[in-house]
């Protein structure tokens, strides 16, 4: 089915309109406007998201470079750069580039370029994306119009890979400035997208201009221009004054409900709030310590302070229900029910800590993130219930820029919020529990071990059979709630809030970050 949806041809383009009509005001007017104002927590200073990976960075780029295949609203895929895909056996996809693209300074876009750039994902040590590239055997020219991928293995999962990581950027500007500056204020990207990056200050902003070359579909605004906020409620400050014209991918709903004027968007819950335990070292590799602390959060009370209502929900793990596409939900559901859980109970985590090697407490850090509000909230929270029981557990707030401190090996307790890359529960489960996101910047904070875990991640990566996977997929589960290395909060859409002089049609966890995401963005009819 994939496979299909990949092979379907691509939409038309057309030249950029001069003026024109309003439509209802669901799908909003095809008048064009100067610029779009969003809003963004800030990130490192890098825009490039095979290398360092930060939703927020991904924002920007996903409007100037473009990749081959492209997710629609719903999670299915779509050529974007390839024009048709070959599968000609299990462990090969060749695909074919269009003709006619440039990128924005007027270069023709070439194989070389589509070869370049997916050997630059592959190879990225810093991205969380490199995993995804384990699988990969070689990225070669196939004759001078496509590019032939050869993978180690089948894998259920590889046709998605290149709708969320592989930018196709320009060889000959990476090889003149070096990998290393790459999405630097002074390397910023060169993409084939309806935008190119005119300026990048970090933490303030980035300025984008349109791409004179674009041929795609009509950009309904000029200009766009992201200012970079260092909290959440900042950023809703300044849409409340029309400082912006609208913001997303923050945490904090409650800071952006009840604004004049501003209507609120959301996604189903594909993302989760969880609490990670660095497991390599005392006193969180005791397994009755982790078990204690996950007794100790307050989850149903967190939601409850900290969200409007229908905006998060308890979960059992980390891979909500709406991951499961493939399957029924009373399926989902009783598969779910069935995994270990730790309900809020003080009494059952002063008997887990009482069966530790430390039953009479210790003192620790939560780190979490200085930009989101909600998530601080929560590590004040659970440091007050953790106290309780006898943990000392002061709250450590980082800035973003500070990314090595928030995602280095030696994190002991962290708050942060993950999403699926692709509709799929592997994704999660891949991202979490793989020893190969084992490192700094890497997505395992709990730097979790398990060699069944170790042994059934690969099987469910490439079995296709839906009743054999999803046993895989509750067996590997079950080892890692068992184990308690990333006790469960709850489970979050992505938020976003916009101006009401505009419409936002199609805003999903898909294509709220990796595709042109501005061209939905019109004027309200």
């Amino acid at each position: 089915m994939v496979l299909t949806a990949l092979i379907a041809g691509c939409g038309g383009g057309g030249k950029e309109a001069s003026n024109g009509a309003a439509t209802n005001s669901s799908t909003g007017s095809s008048k064009p406007y100067a610029e779009l104002r969003w809003g963004e927590p800030t990130f490192p200073a890098r825009i490039d998201w095979d290398a360092l990976s930060w939703p927020q960075a991904i924002q920007a780029e996903s409007l100037v470079v473009q990749n081959l295949v492209e997710f629609e609203p719903n999670g299915r895929l779509k050529p974007e750069l390839a024009s048709s895909i070959e599968h000609p056996n299990a462990t090969t996809y060749i695909y074919n580039v269009k003709t006619g693209v440039k990128f924005s300074d007027g270069k023709p876009l070439t194989v070389a370029d589509v070869v370049y750039s997916l050997r630059y994902a592959m190879a990225s040590k810093e991205s969380d994306n490199k995993p995804y590239w384990s699988d990969v055997a070689s990225v070669t020219a196939h004759g001078n119009s496509a590019v032939m991928v050869k993978l180690k293995r089948p894998s259920a999962i590889w046709p998605y890979i290149l709708a969320f990581s592989g930018q196709i950027m320009e060889k000959a500007q990476a090889e003149k400035i070096g990998e290393k500056a790459l999405g630097t204020p002074s390397g910023l990207l060169i993409g084939t997208g309806p935008w190119k990056f005119d300026s990048f200050t970090p933490e303030a902003s980035i300025h984008l201009s349109p791409n004179p070359y674009w041929r795609g579909p009509s950009r309904p605004a000029s200009r766009i221009t992201f200012t970079l906020f260092k909290s959440e409620s900042t950023m809703a400050l300044a849409l409340r004054s029309g400082a912006i014209d609208g913001a997303s991918w923050y945490t904090t709903p409650k800071l952006f409900t009840g604004i004049p004027d501003v209507r609120n968007m959301d996604t189903p819950l594909e993302y989760t709030e969880v609490l990670s335990m660095g497991s390599e070292s005392p006193p969180l590799n005791d397994v009755h310590v982790r078990r204690a602390i996950a007794y100790a959060i307050d989850a149903k009370g967190m939601i409850k302070a900290l969200y409007p209502p229908g905006d998060a929900s308890e979960v059992a793990t980390f891979t909500p229900a709406s991951l499961y596409p493939n399957y029924a939900p009373g399926e989902v559901n009783a598969m779910l029910a069935r995994l270990p859980k730790y309900d809020f109970d003080l009494a059952a985590a002063k008997a887990e800590l009482a069966k530790s090697s430390y039953p009479h407490g210790f003192s620790t850090a939560i780190q979490v993130e200085a930009t989101s509000t909600a998530e601080v909230s929560a590590a004040q929270i659970l440091a007050s219930d953790l106290a309780k029981i006898g943990i000392n557990a002061a709250v450590h707030e980082q800035q973003p820029a500070e990314e090595s401190v928030l995602y280095g090996k030696k994190v002991k307790l962290h708050i942060y919020e993950i999403g699926a890359a692709y509709p799929d529960p592997v994704s999660m489960t891949s991202e979490l529990l793989s020893p190969s996101q084992i490192g700094s910047g890497l997505l395992n904070l709990a730097s979790y071990r398990n060699k069944e875990v170790e042994r059934l991640l690969p099987l469910s990566e490439e079995v296709t059979n839906p009743k054999q996977r999803l046993a895989l997929i509750e067996k590997t589960l079950k080892l890692a709630n068992s184990d308690a290395v990333y006790p469960m909060m709850w489970a979050i859409g992505v938020f976003g809030a916009i101006s009401e002089k505009y419409v936002y049609p199609g805003f999903s966890t898909w294509t709220a970050a990796y595709t042109p995401w501005a061209l939905r963005v019109k004027l309200a009819g």
